[in-house]
């Protein structure tokens, strides 16, 4: 099993690591879009009665069904302000991600920005710690791209398990990624805690 592992550990970072990119581009997508509703609804607030029923919209769909959609319906490559965009398991999986990003950020956009009208700095930069969990969200939930074939760290986890030969060594295999999720998020999230505690103190 050792032997097993230490061919497995460096996939299954790299693997970890397209996780992390995909809600990087995700969460930076959400504020891209999400940050400029939040500020129209500041300043134009009748733009509410169209704003929320899109943001509603993006909240209520289904990351997989939108991933799915994105990767079987659209054509395989589509052209975006001068960009051809290739439409690939992992664009159809940072695109879904980043749909409901877009609604996240401008709900949470929207009170920060009226709190930094009104001068309450401190209430305004608790927006910082609502933009790290959001991107926690999307490192957990983007594991739903080894449904089409991305190569994060779950699908790598799964495809290592179907070439273990025993139960005993799968059941070690999906011990070993459990408890290094744990680890990471347990952190992230304590970590999270501090600091939306010290900037609600300050």
């Amino acid at each position: 099993m050792i032997a097993v592992l230490q061919a497995f550990l460096p996939e299954m970072f790299a693997g970890f690591l397209v996780n992390l990119q995909v809600a990087g581009v995700a969460v930076a997508l959400g504020m891209l879009v999400g940050l400029p509703l939040a500020l129209l609804r500041l300043r134009l607030p009748w733009s509410i009665r169209i704003i929320r029923p899109c943001i509603m919209l993006m909240q209520a769909a289904p990351v997989y069904v939108i991933m799915f959609f994105l990767l079987n319906l659209l054509p395989r490559e589509m052209r975006l302000f001068g960009l051809t965009i290739p439409m690939t398991a992992l664009t159809a999986l940072i695109l879904s991600q980043a749909i409901n990003m877009i609604a996240y950020m401008a709900e949470n956009a929207y009170p920060a920005l009226t709190h930094l009208r009104q001068r309450e700095l401190p209430q305004a930069v608790l927006f910082l710690p609502n933009v790290m969990r959001g991107f926690i969200v999307v490192v957990m939930s983007s594991g739903l791209g080894a449904a089409i074939g991305v190569p994060e760290a779950v699908g790598v986890t799964l495809a290592h398990a179907q070439r273990l030969p025993n139960l005993g060594d799968r059941v070690l295999l999906f011990l070993v990624v459990m408890a290094f999720f744990v680890t990471v998020f347990g952190t992230a999230n304590l970590l999270l805690r501090r600091i939306v505690r010290r900037l609600s103190n300050g």
